[in-house]
């Protein structure tokens, strides 16, 4: 087992130990149930893009889950991690119909338009791959990405030379969606645009390569960062058992290493042109959330990494960056007006960081350095709280 592995097997059962002790107020109750939660859920990964773009090579690439080409168009198609092959497919008219295997061609001639798969592939196990399957209609693009924004953790757009009507689909996309968001290119024309004006934090091209290297150094990209996302709630949760009195939290290991293996259970959704309806939230409110959330999740990974190669300096040294990054954080808060009206609590929650931030500086030490960091923890918790909601 390795030492994250392990970590994170030692903190959920510190969790489900605090949950049965039965004296936690209900708000703590609830938010031990969502540590537990999100440490159990696979990082969920969505597929997006025109239809014959390349799609459905990326969903085998991801997970080892192969539709036959010869049965026409793809239907919507999710597919994780079960201890056993299964499929349940929704047909056109509503019926359904489930499999103890993986989708056949039989299946797949009867047109249905959503596949719900279980499969045994060890490649899945820490991850989802959500593939949404639209008409080419700009209408019909956004609905997609509107139906599937609350059901995928990161956004990977597949496209062959990324055209303007593209890039005007993406940009009306849910903000959720750019938190980790990739661009997947198979074209050989080089997209000269601006990637971060459009919310991408990586480029990946196709073309030039054959065979298994095609989608090498994409798998390897998620990976590291599925590996990530998992330490950071990891953290959050020794935060939260540090707080409520559980054993004291285990060493954090310096390198990261690939998750467990997780099961979800199956729940069956539908399609994605069927719009469902949100919690209405100003969409100025959800921007700005957003994009304090990306300086927030940078601003920590800078930090991690350079504690992790060695560059960081000293304790004082330190938490001077925290205070930088705080004040930085309150600034941005100061002009979201919009962040402000919805979510009062979160504003002032950001603000007050920065004065502890301030007095952590003074204190000067090396807890005072672990005090800074489950306070930018908790921070990027609560913002990924109000995101997901």
């Amino acid at each position: 087992m390795t030492d994250q592995t392990a970590l994170k097997t030692a903190t959920l059962a510190d969790l489900n130990a605090v949950r049965q002790r039965g004296d936690l107020a209900a708000r703590a109750q609830a938010h031990c149930a969502s540590l537990v939660e999100k440490l159990n859920r696979p990082v969920r990964i969505g597929l997006f893009g025109l239809p014959r773009v390349g799609k459905r090579a990326v969903l085998h690439a991801l997970s080892d889950l192969s539709l036959d080409p010869l049965a026409g168009a793809p239907p919507t198609v999710e597919v994780s991690y079960g201890a056993s092959a299964a499929t349940t497919a929704i047909l056109a008219d509503g019926s359904r119909l489930a499999t103890t295997d993986l989708p056949t061609p039989a299946l797949l001639a009867q047109q249905p338009v959503f596949l719900q798969v279980t499969s045994p592939a060890a490649v899945l196990m820490g991850r989802s791959v959500l593939l949404a399957s639209t008409e080419a209609s700009a209408e019909d693009l956004r609905a997609g990405l509107i139906w599937a924004a609350p059901r995928v953790d990161m956004a990977l757009w597949c496209t062959v030379d990324w055209t303007e009507a593209e890039r005007r689909i993406w940009d009306a996309a849910p903000d959720s969606l750019r938190n980790h968001a990739i661009l997947l290119t198979t074209g050989v024309r080089d997209i000269a645009n601006n990637l971060v004006a459009h919310g991408f934090e990586a480029q990946f091209n196709s073309a030039p390569q054959t065979g298994d290297a095609v989608y090498t150094k994409l798998t390897a990209y998620l990976d590291q960062t599925i590996q990530e996302a998992s330490l950071h709630d990891i953290h959050a949760a020794q935060m939260f058992l540090q707080r409520y009195g559980a054993p004291p939290a285990r060493p954090t290991p310096t390198r990261s290493a690939p998750p467990t293996e997780v099961e979800t259970e199956a729940t069956v959704i539908p399609h994605p042109a069927a719009r469902t309806v949100e919690r209405q939230v100003p969409p100025e409110a959800a921007g700005e959330l957003a994009r304090l959330f990306q300086a927030v999740r940078t601003a920590a990974g800078d930090l991690m990494h350079s504690v992790q190669d060695g560059s960081a300096g000293d304790a004082d040294t330190l938490l001077a960056r925290f205070e930088e990054v705080f004040e930085t954080l309150a600034d941005r808060v100061a002009g979201f007006d919009t962040l402000h009206e919805t979510w009062p609590d979160l504003a002032t929650q950001v603000i007050e960081a920065h004065d502890l931030a301030l007095l952590l500086r003074i204190e000067g030490g090396a807890e005072q350095v672990g005090d800074a960091a489950r306070l930018l923890l908790q921070v990027r918790y609560d913002i990924e709280e109000r995101l997901a909601a």
